[in-house]
């Protein structure tokens, strides 16, 4: 009997079966299982694109799309939202490793596990013998070393909140994940997702939980005068412990500074290394006071729940920020993006798609006074018109990566402007890449799945994640747009024209809406529903 163990899992070739760690077997459509069959049975070796294509449909053609949504019913079966089972090798194909104790032949793994067992107890002896010597425990705690770490950055807690010109809690977590993501050692859990968790009132052992974020950093913040007081701490969600803690009383111009330490010490804890052109983007220049500070953080935490009087209430505030200081690089990327979704979301009469270039034109002003800001390059993608040109957006994305390959809100970018291009295996692959380290992931990328699994026509999956973006962000019109049309191509047309009048009448747009980007097959699908719709909606009314 020739078996496979993947992540736990087994693969009995001969049976042509897939069983999980209880022994139960695992379904998979036939697609997807000849799939992972073609992989076993060259564990370890690259199967070409045009290899499994011939062998999985024989005399067919199809799209990379096929082979790409059996991928991901593979990866997710065996829980490996890693990629380190079935791992792609970009524009080749794949390849399959199996579990370490697979790679030996029978008889040579008898041989480690007796090697082992006796490796064990000879730790054992020494540790033992370390306990009893003289001054034994006295010295530095070992550095837990891993090639990634997992960290979530939780919102820090404001004291004296009356005091005027406060910073935001959620603000300050946001800009520490961000200069933490430059470190390519690290994988940061969207900052979006912990603000979510926090304020249903968890403790940080529950966030941990939940995030499976294997370090948490925690603190407080209060605005005394014309400083800040910060106390920051690394925890070791595993055991509680607390890896190392630091207090700052920074002024604004003292900021960089202080940043800089900060990063540094939550690395060198970690045992990770920041390089030494991330030191030099970490002394970005200071705001001109910590009113400024506190109006850009402010405004952060405002567009992680945005709302119509929210980003209205945020442009206010960023348009003061860069009056008061017009070199101070984050007011102007955030002014920025708050026009975009302001225009794109409909939200303020008073701009329009006219003034676009000018929320852009506000973003390229932020990357000429900072270069090195991540946050800057990804709000570029966001803010170019991907239908116009996703190329830039592309690239704009794929910098923000560069600067910050930690942060899976650049990958979750990533994907869309990829998507927008047409390029939808390679789109797929960033989002997967994104939402691994996000157990529980921020309300938009939902969007992002919802567009993703409908572009190949994976429609059940478009369905759900589309119904998760109407739940948490309703204020998005494109979710109803891709819910509906994925009704009606799941064969339910009659629920679709149920939920449409009331759809409609909580965001008229509907009655007018057309998919971007234009003339691709998504958007001619969507379109098509959505006329449907209306149309039988009509006839109904006339009745």
């Amino acid at each position: 009997m020739t078996c496979l163990r993947l992540n736990g899992y087994t693969l009995n070739l001969d049976q042509a079966q897939l069983f999980d760690r209880h022994g139960q077997a695992v379904e998979l459509r036939p697609q997807a299982l000849a799939v992972l069959l073609e992989l076993g049975r060259r564990p370890g070796e690259l199967v070409t694109k045009l290899d499994l294509g011939a062998r999985v449909w024989p005399g067919v053609s199809v799209t990379d799309d096929s082979l790409v949504q059996c991928v991901v019913e593979i990866r997710r079966a065996l829980g490996d939202s890693r990629q380190q089972v079935v791992r792609t090798m970009p524009r080749r194909g794949y390849l399959l490793i199996v579990d370490a104790a697979d790679t030996a032949p029978r008889d040579v793994r008898r041989f480690y596990r007796l090697g082992a067992a006796l490796a064990m107890v000879a730790v054992a002896i020494v540790a033992v013998w370390q306990l009893l010597l003289p001054g034994a425990g006295s010295g530095p705690p070992k550095v837990h070393n891993r090639m990634v770490a997992d960290v979530a950055v939780l919102p820090l807690r404001v004291l004296n909140t009356s005091q005027e010109g406060s910073p935001d809690g959620n603000g300050l977590a946001y800009m520490i994940a961000s200069e933490l993501a430059r470190n390519p050692d690290l994988h940061i859990v969207s900052t979006l997702a912990t603000a979510e968790l926090s304020g249903k009132n968890l403790s940080p052992a529950r966030i941990a939980a939940m995030t499976r974020a294997r370090y948490l950093v925690d603190g407080s913040a209060e605005r005394r005068g014309d400083r800040l007081q910060l106390h920051v701490q690394l925890i070791d969600s595993g055991n509680n412990r607390i890896v190392w803690s630091g207090r700052f009383k920074p002024t604004a111009q003292d900021l960089p500074d202080v940043t800089e330490t900060l990063i540094s010490r939550i690395s060198a804890s970690l045992g990770a290394t920041v390089r030494e052109s991330d030191r030099a983007a970490l002394r970005s220049r200071a705001p001109a006071s910590l009113d400024v500070h506190a109006r850009v953080l402010r405004t952060l935490a405002l567009t992680m729940a945005p709302s119509s009087e929210s980003l209205r209430q945020a442009r206010q505030e960023l348009e003061l920020a860069v009056r008061l200081d017009p070199n101070y690089a984050p007011a102007w990327t955030g002014l920025g993006l708050v026009k975009k979704m302001l225009i794109f979301g409909h939200h303020d009469p008073g701009l329009g798609r006219q003034d676009l270039p000018q929320a852009i034109a506000d973003v390229r002003r932020a990357i000429a006074l900072d270069p090195l800001r991540a946050s800057s390059w990804r709000v570029l993608s966001l803010v170019t018109d991907a239908g116009q040109d996703p190329e830039s957006a592309v690239s704009a994305a794929e910098r923000a990566i560069e600067l910050g390959p930690g942060d899976p809100d650049n990958w979750v970018v990533l994907a869309g402007a990829l998507h927008y291009a047409g390029r939808t295996q390679a789109a797929i692959e960033a989002f997967e890449k994104a939402i691994s380290w996000n157990p529980v992931r921020p309300a938009h990328y939902a969007l992002y799945g919802a567009r993703l699994r409908y572009s190949v026509q994976d429609y059940e999956d478009a369905l759900r994640f589309a119904r998760e973006c109407m739940d948490r962000t309703p204020a998005i019109g494109v979710c109803k747009a891709v819910w509906l049309s994925s009704l009606i191509r799941t064969g339910h047309a009659a629920d679709a024209e149920a939920a449409w009048p009331a759809l409609v009448a909580a965001a008229p747009s509907l009655q007018t809406y057309r998919m971007t980007p234009r003339n691709t097959p998504m958007a001619l699908a969507v379109d098509e529903d959505l006329d449907r719709l209306r149309k039988s909606n009509t006839s109904a009314m006339a009745q």
